[in-house]
């Protein structure tokens, strides 16, 4: 049987090639002189440019990585959470974070709005269940500030590093190493 070979064109190979040369310049960079989200930010950029993630690819889209006792341990918590704290929109939304995390900050993307239509509640109920998975350690709330927006900023949710990840597990080892590993926690009725 013959073998089949992915074509890798010159540009490709340029292309994978210098990014590896970058990916190893900014190793040797100080840690300090860079914010540790750009540094990590960067990396996997680079890292998907000399290991492409396509439609061929054995994860095709990038991957979000949770261990399997990880899981049944937030699963378990939220299956304990009383009936008033939703969980089964807590569970939904918590699945939701899982699929849709920006590969270099583990941002979830999706808005408010998108939460709520996918979950099938109120937008008005989404930080409430949001509030939930923060209080159990699984995401944090940051806010961000809009020129010309007044108040605190929008609310982006960002995935516990301890709780999953994606991107580079080499970069998510150097990185996660800076975090101090919170513990999950049933949250009080």
């Amino acid at each position: 049987m013959a073998k089949v070979v992915r074509l890798e064109t010159r540009r490709d190979l340029v292309q994978r090639t210098t990014a590896a040369q970058i990916e190893a310049q900014l190793s040797l960079y100080p840690a300090e002189a860079l914010p540790a989200q750009a540094r990590a930010s960067v990396l996997n950029a680079l890292h998907r440019v000399t290991r492409p993630d396509d439609k061929e690819s054995i994860w095709p889209g990038g991957f979000t990585m949770i261990s399997r006792e990880q899981t049944a341990v937030i699963w378990d918590a939220i299956r304990a959470l009383p009936a008033d704290a939703r969980p089964g929109h807590v569970r939904h939304a918590f699945d939701l974070v899982l699929l849709n995390l920006n590969q270099d900050t583990g941002e979830v993307m999706l808005t408010r709005d998108q939460i709520a239509g996918k979950i099938g509640c109120a937008p008005k109920n989404v930080s409430t269940i949001m509030g939930v998975l923060e209080r159990m350690g699984v995401i944090r709330r940051e806010r961000r500030r809009i020129e010309g927006m007044q108040g605190p900023g929008v609310a982006v949710y960002v995935i516990n590093p301890h709780v999953a990840w994606n991107g580079s597990l080499e970069v998510r080892k150097r990185e996660s190493q800076a975090v101090d590993q919170p513990s999950l926690r049933l949250v009080p009725p």
